[in-house]
């Protein structure tokens, strides 16, 4: 597994863990939703967003990955 497809795993994961400590329901999830996930992430300096965005915002990427695993309903 390439680290980049490793790290896309492991921000599922962490989402998966997120939304069920907040009671969050699996369905109808939007960018609001993880544009909060985002933000908790990078308040705590997670070491799952040190990545090279290669110009992209990370945002964007990690909403594209939980978009692309079925986490989230709604395109940008």
């Amino acid at each position: 597994m390439t680290r980049g497809l490793r790290r896309q795993v492991l921000i599922v994961r962490e989402w998966d863990r997120w939304t069920r400590q907040r009671g969050i329901p699996r369905y109808g999830l939007t960018a609001r939703e993880t544009l909060k996930f985002y933000t908790e992430l990078d308040a705590s300096k997670s070491s799952l967003l040190e990545f090279n965005p290669r110009g992209r915002d990370k945002w964007r990427i990690v909403h594209g990955w939980l978009l692309v695993a079925g986490r989230v309903d709604e395109y940008i």
